[in-house]
């Protein structure tokens, strides 16, 4: 007989209510659960002098960040049939333009529509950016904003931060679009940046601004090229990031490949877990004891520093119920201490209920496998599609797709707009024709002019005709 569940009779908190509603409203505005009231009122529209920033994640411009995020946008989205596929009728979208102007955009036709973005902006190796939004300073606004020349342009100091101001032009650059990015995901969406080291930092605390740091989900180390031997300080950094966050709802999982065995006593397929948890006597007494086998009472000791997941008085319970294994139960099973029962039919119990659908899935390791690929094999991918390398440093498409199947939606809209070689879209489109999904894209990708003494780039050129 199972106690009665105990019930909570303190009154309901109110004001907890409306803070957690607030945090989902406004989580630009928080830091260290503390209001930020000229935020706040920038988020609303309305302008407030940046004199008066202080805490959480600062810098030069961060205030006309908010300020270009108010300014509606007047551009229109203009269709090219003759350089289209299929317009009338495919969902897919490849988009010219600036970015910044796209994700505002977009916002009436694709507002809570996005299941999934992943983006691989510029990584500010100290060069300057092709995104020059209009807040984007020149080196001497920089020094006037830190207080380094006065306002006739005299040196205030002779200790120059210089390189404050390419960190600075990065904030500023990604600030507006992850801004909209997540307006533009679903309560169940998830985001996936690429970025390495020289800014890592600072994206994760601008990102627990933006998106919530309760709603950081993990941090992918890509290893993306192998070891070099003329390096800075005999280290070779040959990893990568990807770092994700969520809008709230979100669940990992692939397409699990469980191994279930049959049995002429069960009638549904199982498969076995660890009986034991990682747990000490000390912090689990009840599930510290001797398990006895009830068919010829071999007994298992339990472990001082891994108890059983099950105590003394519920083992018979689990015992009756066929979710018990021991070893000697069968022929083609090898253990060596009693395991625990999972039926197929609970699994799939458990899949419903968190992914919809009765498809097994496996949680995903923030260890990716080796078959997601380095930069060499997308090089490699394009290689073979133009007969040149006509883009640099280019993800490989199975980064893209480990990333894609992990949001367990076959019907799910993904958008990059940081496009690039297009990585995103043919990832996509190979999971939809390996699985029978029926995902979508979005792509966005800044027009370049193409360089007409390059043979790499004519050859591209030549290749789109």
């Amino acid at each position: 007989m199972t106690n009665p569940e105990k019930m909570n009779l303190e009154s309901m908190d109110i004001a907890q209510k409306k803070r957690e509603e607030f945090k989902k409203l406004f989580p630009e505005v928080l830091s260290d659960n503390k209001v930020n009231d000229e935020q706040l009122k920038r988020a609303l529209g309305e302008w407030v002098e940046p004199s008066k920033e202080r805490f959480g994640l600062n810098w030069p411009g961060k205030a006309e960040c908010m300020k270009i995020i108010q300014q509606s946008s007047i551009a229109t989205l203009k269709p090219v049939r003759d350089e289209s596929l299929n317009f009338d009728s495919t969902e897919n979208l490849f988009i010219e333009g600036d970015n910044l102007e796209v994700l505002k955009l977009l916002q009436k036709s694709y507002f809570n529509k996005v299941k999934m973005i992943y983006i691989d902006p510029p990584y500010n190796t100290g060069n300057e950016f092709i995104y020059r939004d209009r807040y984007a300073e020149a080196l001497n606004t920089y020094l006037a904003y830190t207080g380094q020349i006065d306002d006739k342009g005299r040196k205030l100091s002779t200790d120059k931060d210089s390189v404050g101001r390419f960190h600075s032009n990065w904030l500023n650059m990604i600030y507006p679009r992850l801004y909209y990015a997540n307006s533009l995901l679903r309560e169940d969406g998830v985001i996936f940046i690429s970025i390495d080291d020289n800014e890592l930092h600072n994206l994760r605390e601008l990102c627990d601004q933006i998106f919530g740091e309760e709603n950081f989900v993990g941090m992918f180390p890509w290893r993306s090229r192998t070891a070099k031997a003329d390096v800075p300080f005999g280290v070779s950094k040959d990893v990568e990031w990807v770092v994700c966050y969520c809008k709230k709802d979100f669940v990992a999982g692939r397409a699990g490949k469980r191994k279930y065995h049959e049995s002429d006593d069960y009638e549904d397929r199982w498969r076995i877990q660890d009986l034991t948890k990682n747990t000490t006597k000390d912090q689990r007494p009840n599930s510290y004891f001797t398990i006895v086998n009830p068919k010829n009472g071999d007994e298992y000791p339990p472990n001082s520093n891994r108890t059983w997941s099950i105590t003394n008085e519920t083992f018979q319970d689990y015992y009756d119920k066929g979710k018990i294994v021991f070893p000697g139960d069968y022929d083609f099973l090898k253990i060596r201490r009693p395991a625990f029962r999972v039926f197929e039919a609970e699994d799939k119990r458990k899949a419903i209920e968190k992914y919809g659908t009765d498809e097994v899935k496996m949680s995903v390791s923030t260890y990716l496998p080796d078959d997601v690929g380095r930069t060499e094999h997308g090089s490699k991918e394009i290689r073979e599609l133009f007969d040149a390398q006509v883009f640099s440093y280019p993800k490989p498409t199975g980064l893209i797709k480990f990333f894609v199947d992990s949001i367990s939606d076959p019907n799910a809209i993904v958008m990059d707009f940081f496009a690039g070689s297009g990585t995103t879209a043919d990832a996509v489109m190979q999971l939809n024709s390996e699985d029978g999904g029926n995902r979508k894209f979005i792509l966005v990708e800044l027009p370049k002019p193409l360089n007409p003494s390059s043979s790499e780039q004519k050859t591209a050129a030549d290749f789109c005709k």
